[in-house]
């Protein structure tokens, strides 16, 4: 026969269930991700970032959207800002070590949110038609697990509202990829208008200026001006061209001169190839492509999106006002004047030079000097992406030549040539009746100088 002391033990603990310490995949994750990320070979000390974030929680302007590049840190710091928030989670000890635990009000605000973590672009690969629904259901079937009894048949903010009504605790809500509907979805208004109507009920609803303590969204290019839509106006915006004072929190910066000691890299090699981002004056680095560098010991191109390099390709071709030379123009140093206001933030509206260089700019091909409002080729890595392209001229260019180029760092330019021969290159102008240039450029990093050779075809 159970003694009184046990079966009170058993009604405790069944209480601290009910009470939120169900762990969910979407509402209430573990730290997890950030116990990975921490336990990698090479972890550098982002946790500032929950110091500024911090400030906002609970004010007027706790709604943040970070546009950076892909594998520039976006994620690993929303891994990072569930292990600090969320309630399914004891991360104390794992944070004590870094920075944040240092902070007056480290306490007051570890694992004391109700969070909820989506990634948009997973559900959207199997749920183009549903996807609201999908999102909205898979959250509710995780809330039954904690509040049950809930009524699911509400709208998601009554249904949010009524949590909060239940447990008195805010939400912290993030998603990734936010922006994926918008990119991949433009010729289905209906589906991105409902979307929109979803964001809004999390971010801008009457119900969420009381159960939502933070809002935190990423995504690849900034918010798009979307006419008669207002869900996410209320976001204040980081992106590649102004993120202050959130800059130093998303890719690499002087550390990675310690990480050349560590690993026995060269430091000047390492900045040729992977620096040259300027964001709020500060330089960054691509933190992915680093980290490969110093595991593998080798400087080689590790950063590559060909699916945006299709979308690129396709502007490029059309040459909006001369863009194809001063592509070219950037890969021997120039910078270009251009005008970053007049972007829409959808690559399916761009329809000149101006808003074609600041896409590139948004996906990281290339860097912008707000001094001197131009943009730039950042690196060597880059300016490979760049160089596997192939330059068609326009219909109506005459007997311009098609170009093939290819770089190359401390060989010769020579070895460049030989290169788009044996890996025949110019396969990709199949059916091309016209001129082929083949060019190949190769830089010294000890005489600081290009040589370029140049063969017909």
């Amino acid at each position: 026969m159970l003694s009184d002391r046990l079966i009170l033990v058993i009604i405790d603990n069944i209480n601290d269930v009910q009470e939120g310490d169900v762990v969910g995949i979407y509402f209430n994750p573990d730290n997890g991700s950030f116990s990975k990320a921490i336990k990698s070979q090479i972890y550098i000390d982002k946790t500032g970032l929950l110091n500024e974030l911090n400030k906002v929680i609970g004010t007027e302007n706790n709604c943040i959207a970070v546009s950076h590049a892909r594998r520039f840190g976006k994620s690993q710091a929303a891994g990072m800002i569930d292990a600090y928030y969320s309630r399914g989670s004891d991360s104390k000890e794992m944070f004590s070590k870094f920075v944040i635990a240092k902070s007056a009000n480290f306490e007051e605000h570890l694992n004391q949110y109700n969070v909820i973590h989506l990634d948009i672009a997973s559900v959207s690969d199997f749920h183009k038609d549903d996807l609201v629904e999908t999102i909205i259901k898979d959250l509710c079937d995780e809330f039954k697990d904690e509040y049950r009894g809930l009524d699911d048949s509400k709208d998601i903010q009554k249904i949010l509202m009524e949590i909060y009504k239940i447990s008195g605790i805010q939400f912290v809500i993030l998603i990734d990829e936010w922006d994926c509907v918008i990119r991949n979805h433009s010729d289905r208004p209906d589906l991105v208008h409902k979307y929109l109507q979803f964001m809004h009920a999390l971010f801008k609803s009457e119900e969420s200026k009381r159960f939502l303590a933070l809002g935190y969204i990423t995504g690849i290019l900034p918010i798009k001006k979307i006419r008669d839509e207002s869900a996410l106006n209320n976001f204040r915006e980081f992106t590649m061209l102004k993120s202050r004072p959130i800059t130093q929190y998303y890719g690499f910066t002087e550390e990675v001169k310690h990480l050349c000691e560590k690993y026995d890299m060269d430091f000047e090699s390492t900045k040729a190839w992977y620096n040259g981002y300027l964001i709020d004056g500060m330089h960054m680095y691509n933190p992915n492509s680093v980290v490969q560098a110093m595991t593998f010991h080798d400087f080689d191109s590790y950063w590559k999106n060909s699916s945006s390099f299709e979308v690129i390709n396709t502007f490029i071709t059309m040459n909006y006002d001369g863009l194809k030379e001063d592509i070219l123009a950037m890969l021997s140093g120039d910078m270009i004047l251009v005008n970053t206001e007049t972007f829409s933030n959808d690559l399916s509206e761009v329809s000149s030079k101006d808003e074609a260089l600041t896409a590139l700019i948004h996906l990281g091909y290339l860097g912008y000097d707000a001094d001197c409002k131009s943009a730039y080729l950042p690196n060597y890595e880059v300016a490979k992406g760049f160089a596997d392209m192939v330059f068609i001229p326009r219909a109506n260019a005459g007997n311009r030549p098609a170009m093939i180029i290819e770089l190359k760092y401390d060989q010769t330019a020579d070895t460049a040539i030989e290169q788009i021969k044996e890996r025949r290159y110019f396969g990709s102008l199949s059916g091309y009746s016209h001129q082929i240039l083949c060019v190949g450029i190769n830089y010294d990093k000890e005489t600081k100088k290009h040589t370029c050779v140049i063969e017909s075809m």
